[in-house]
């Protein structure tokens, strides 16, 4: 009943997006994952709590007609795809292989530089804001 009353109430929710929006602005290129509601075997917050015990941060966590949302860098965002799968959370918008790849060369690199391992260095990309905002006016309104 809880689940129901919350999927109606956040039609009127404009609160999360903007923290999704500002998470975006704020943490840089990233890949949102969708993600069944009903299908998922775990809570939201059991999803965010899952990829934040193993490193990666996640924001913009919200449902949207029937569907779970949920942010990560994409520098982590493979990562949080192979956790995703291994604990049976079935993943509508996979990242492409060229992506794949593509995180994974940034993921190297940074290790290598010594930023990947707990580092308090924010590395900002130039045109993240833009990407982020250019993203949001492309998505379908509901």
């Amino acid at each position: 009943m809880l689940d129901k009353f919350l999927e109606v109430g956040s039609g009127f929710d404009w609160i999360s997006p903007l923290l999704g929006f500002l998470g975006d602005a704020m943490n840089g290129p990233s890949h949102t994952f969708l993600i069944p509601y009903d299908s998922c075997p775990m809570s939201g917050r059991d999803i965010a709590r899952l990829l934040r015990r193993r490193g990666v941060k996640s924001w913009g966590l919200m449902i949207v007609s029937g569907t779970l949302m949920v942010s990560v860098r994409l520098a982590k965002a493979r990562w949080a795809q192979h956790l995703l799968e291994q604990a049976g959370v079935p993943i509508e918008n996979p990242l492409p292989e060229k992506a794949r790849a593509r995180s994974a060369r940034r993921g190297r690199a940074a290790t290598r530089s010594g930023r990947g391992k707990g580092g308090s260095q924010r590395r900002s990309e130039s045109g993240s804001l833009v990407d982020a905002v250019t993203e949001i006016l492309k998505s379908p309104l509901i």
